[in-house]
């Protein structure tokens, strides 16, 4: 809960990130809120408040994919959001606004984001969507500590840094100091 807090003012594609691992850990624990305070929550060094704090918010999310039917897969409405807000901007940032900056880190990553949503059949239904999807997988690879080829370093590289642009240009966009050009140059 303070992970996610933290992470949805200052980053919001690491806030999707860790979100995806929170679903994952929920449905792991089988949406039992006993087993998660039993192996996340007390794992914590806070106070009885914050603790209390954590299992509200672990039980809200428990609550919300039940209702959400994504108990076996899928991804919080309000986490899909955020993807989507990401996405429009990615597609501003190209077009509209034409930012170089932006511009130069998509060329450099379009390649293995065509690549992995090719071998993703499908699922990643948009360039930023497949960036995240990668980029969570590979969280998942490390964890397991799966060798990991040169390649897909890169090309998690190459999602990261586009990423960084994008969450920095959202995060001006939300401050209000994201400006639009005033002529299309096309």
């Amino acid at each position: 809960m303070l992970i996610a807090q933290e992470k949805e003012k200052t980053n919001i594609a690491e806030y999707i990130l860790y979100m995806w691992q929170i679903e994952d850990i929920i449905r792991s624990h089988h949406f039992d809120l006993s087993q998660i305070t039993d192996s996340v929550i007390s794992k914590f060094s806070a106070d009885k408040e914050v603790q209390y704090d954590m299992k509200l918010w672990y039980q809200n999310l428990i609550e919300q994919m039940m209702q959400e039917g994504i108990s076996n897969k899928g991804h919080l409405k309000v986490t899909m959001k955020y993807l989507e807000e990401l996405n429009n901007l990615h597609n501003s940032l190209l077009t509209t606004m034409q930012d170089v900056k932006y511009q130069e880190a998509y060329l450099s990553a379009k390649d293995n984001i065509n690549n992995f949503m090719i071998k993703s059949g499908g699922e990643s239904g948009t360039e930023i969507q497949a960036c995240l999807n990668g980029l969570y997988g590979f969280l998942l690879l490390k964890l397991k500590r799966t060798e990991i080829s040169s390649a897909t370093k890169d090309a998690m590289q190459s999602f990261s840094k586009l990423l960084a642009v994008l969450v920095d240009r959202y995060n001006k966009l939300q401050k209000g100091e994201l400006k639009f050009p005033k002529e299309k140059s096309n």
